[in-house]
């Protein structure tokens, strides 16, 4: 009885630093120590019954908390029992998202438990192994039933720039990678100082341990090393304004309202004008009837923008084909509008990565009674390329925007396909007003901080409701758009000077240019670290340390 308790324990604390890691809770440094309790209890503890079976029900928690504001969801759509099905999907993803905890903990348990009996190479082949499987799992995230990547554990430290920066050459992963080594390295420590109190100072080290801070002092090295890019100055940008409807995320559909949230955003795009602005942003999809495909509507855009004498960034919605067209197409878009020559309607950006059951049914044949919650008569499709948006202003160049829709800034093949075909900066129009005032606006924007650091070109990022503001080349938050009582949920506008890297204009990241080569490099080492565990260190070895 007191082995399960003990071995529970263990189970919660890892779980629970792991939660505690991400935001709302914002605790980076728990990230550091999450997986001690469970490895600590590999080292000293034994198996107990329905260990394996804890395991994945204590992560599963742990994602229901993380993805608890995924729930309001369906708050917005006229279904009976929406509450309840809105917690269904919740728990259903959450536990998709516990398989991999699982996977990876189930195999930690049973590799660090073998490690008893070995010594330090075996030991070093798991913490390696191990950290290599980390990596390669997030990886798998990104394509697994259409791909959801939230939260890598890389995620945890985005309000930490100095460690972030080799994601310029890893890729986010590559913090993740250090992070795992950094837990095991510290648990093995922790491991060879209790089992040779006694002995003398020499039998005390672990060469483990120095393994791991060597990962994290490189990592830090790297970071101190590349913030230097940052005494080269820095190229003044436009003044970007912030234009956030705030708009309830069905009422803008509603044929009754149309006018009313017209001349909301009308009056906010306007008091842009008297922020200072040179570029207005608007948020994912803020008209009610199509930008492309309606003529009505791109009338009063291409008429709104030669009012303000301003270019405008417009998140929108086109469709391709006449309305008795059986093969009609909806995209959801970006279009860069031009305050003389009106709305580019030939070359505009269609979303690549769109939304399961949000923006189409997955497998819609096999479930004809699933409608999709977007409320149109069509499917979305698929966009195929990057296509960088120009603008030209009064006073600036804009360069070419790279641009990212929805949850898109979450994958980061998608922000270096931008960069691949020219971009200058990425521009991330969203709509958080889904999942209500909770943690997955702030959530949803750390994956962009590493979006910046990956592909070394600022983000800025536009919401319906929710986290609007811009990130630096090096990761910073330069400016996050508040209101008066500091909240990001609030109806309103906001302006600021965007400026770009002198020292990486016109160059590109290693990330960039090679991809997710580390990812090749961790399924090799951990490839090699399971021959060697399974060959080399079958049978234990005398001594432990």
């Amino acid at each position: 009885m007191a082995t399960r308790w003990q071995g529970l324990i263990a189970l919660v604390s890892s779980a629970t630093l792991y939660t505690v890691s991400f935001p709302p809770f914002n605790l980076p440094e728990a990230a550091y120590v999450f997986a001690v309790p469970l490895l600590l209890w590999a080292l000293f503890g034994k198996p107990f019954k329905h260990e394996s079976k804890a395991l994945f029900a204590v992560g599963w928690i742990s994602w229901i908390i993380l993805l608890s504001w995924l729930r309001n969801c369906t708050d917005s759509l006229d279904l009976p029992l929406k509450g309840a099905l809105g917690w269904s999907l919740t728990i259903a993803l959450s536990g998709a998202m516990a398989i991999f905890w699982w996977a990876w903990g189930w195999l930690a348990l049973r590799m660090t438990r073998h490690s008893r009996g070995q010594g330090l190479l075996c030991r070093l082949t798991i913490l390696i192994g191990m950290s290599a499987l980390w990596v390669v799992m997030e990886w798998v995230r990104e394509f697994l039933l259409t791909g959801f990547p939230w939260l890598p554990l890389s995620a945890s430290q985005w309000q930490r720039p100095l460690l972030m920066q080799i994601a310029s050459v890893t890729g986010a992963k590559g913090i993740s990678f250090v992070l795992i080594a950094f837990n095991f390295g510290l648990s093995y420590y922790l491991f060879i100082l209790w089992n040779n109190r006694k002995a003398s100072w020499l039998k005390r080290l672990s060469l483990e341990f120095y393994l791991a801070l060597g990962f994290l002092f490189s990592a830090i090295g790297f970071g101190l090393q590349s913030s230097g890019a940052g005494r080269h100055g820095r190229i003044e940008g436009p003044r970007l304004g912030f234009v956030q409807p705030n708009t309830e995320v069905m009422a803008k559909w509603d044929p009754e309202r149309v006018r009313e949230n017209l001349e909301t955003l009308k009056d906010l795009t306007t008091y842009a004008t008297y922020l200072g602005a040179d570029l207005v942003l608007w948020p994912e999809a803020p008209t009610p009837l199509p930008l492309k495909g309606n003529a009505s509507m791109r009338q009063w855009v291409d008429d709104l923008a030669e009012e303000i004498q301003l270019p405008i960034l417009a998140g929108n919605v086109a469709r391709e084909g006449e309305s008795n067209d059986p093969d009609r197409r909806w995209y959801n878009a970006v279009f860069a509008v031009d305050p003389v020559q009106g709305t580019n309607t030939e070359t505009y950006y269609q979303k690549r990565h769109l939304v399961p059951f949000g923006e189409y049914v997955p497998m819609s044949g096999i479930l004809p009674f699933i409608e999709k919650f977007v409320p149109i008569e069509g499917t979305f499709h698929e966009g195929t390329s990057p296509a960088p948006l120009s603008l030209e202003g009064r006073n600036y160049s804009f360069g070419r925007a790279g641009n990212l829709i929805c949850y898109e800034d979450i994958f980061p093949a998608l922000a270096r396909q931008n960069v691949l075909a020219g971009a200058n900066w990425h521009y991330v129009a969203t709509n958080n007003a889904w999942f209500g005032e909770e943690a997955g606006a702030w959530q949803h924007a750390a994956h962009s901080v590493f979006r910046a650091v990956e592909t070394r070109r600022p983000v800025v990022r536009c919401g319906n409701a929710g986290w609007s503001g811009w990130i630096d080349e090096f990761g910073h938050v330069r400016h996050t758009v508040l209101d008066n009582t500091g909240s990001i949920y609030f109806q309103g506008v906001d302006a600021v000077q965007l400026s770009r890297s002198a020292y990486w204009s016109g160059r590109q990241s290693l990330y960039v240019q090679f991809g997710d080569w580390f990812v090749g490099l961790c399924g090799g080492l951990l490839a090699v670290a399971l021959i060697l565990v399974r060959f080399s260190f079958a049978k234990p070895q005398a001594g432990d340390a």
